[in-house]
């Protein structure tokens, strides 16, 4: 600690502290939030029930399909139908979409009624799933992901650098739980980080 006697009759204490060069922190990121919702309207085709009290109708990308409502097997057909005519065969694959509401929302892609909660939960639009930007993908990890950014719920962990007063390397938590895995081990190897403090 230095002290220095200012001409004001003030004193400036100057402390220095020692840290660790690299941090680990994770914060939540509305941001990361919005952009993983604006990309699944951006790849997928959706329509949404104009009457949702949960402002669902932001996912809606103004498809000109209607519902019937006879039944939300065969409203998933009539879509399918819908999306082939005017997108092309094969390019999307139709699915109800569901959402189980309660303190927070968890959607889910059926092909059926969502009857996860007879109260708390049901069908909120039908979704054209890009079939060539998700082949493979897990749907369930796909509808977890997009419940985490409608809930607010998407954080960033990363490594900071208290020297270059920069972030090193960062990874969401939306990616696969074995990135997050083999991404923590690497940033254990190179740069000491084992502990992600909440900001």
């Amino acid at each position: 600690m230095t002290k220095k006697l200012l001409e004001n009759n003030k004193v400036e204490i100057t402390t220095v502290t020692q840290v660790d060069r690299y941090e680990g922190s994770e914060y939540y990121s509305q941001e990361q939030c919005d952009v993983i919702i604006e990309d699944f309207t951006n790849m997928n085709k959706a329509w949404i029930t104009k009457h949702s009290r949960e402002g669902f109708d932001s996912l809606d990308t103004g498809e000109s399909w209607e519902p019937e409502g006879n039944s939300v097997s065969e409203d998933i057909e009539s879509f399918q139908k819908y999306l082939d005519e005017t997108y092309g065969k094969d390019k999307y694959e139709a699915y109800a979409l569901g959402a189980y509401v309660h303190s927070a929302v968890s959607f889910a892609f059926n092909k059926g009624e969502d009857n996860r909660c007879r109260w708390d939960s049901g069908t909120c639009g039908f979704v054209g799933i890009n079939k060539e930007m998700y082949d493979g993908v897990d749907l369930n990890s796909l509808a977890s992901q997009l419940s985490d950014a409608w809930n607010g719920y998407v954080s960033v962990l990363e490594v900071w650098d208290n020297y270059e007063d920069d972030v090193v390397s960062d990874i969401l938590s939306t990616d696969t739980e074995h990135n997050i895995q083999a991404w923590k081990q690497e940033m254990k190897e190179k740069y000491g980080v084992v502990e992600f403090v909440n900001k």
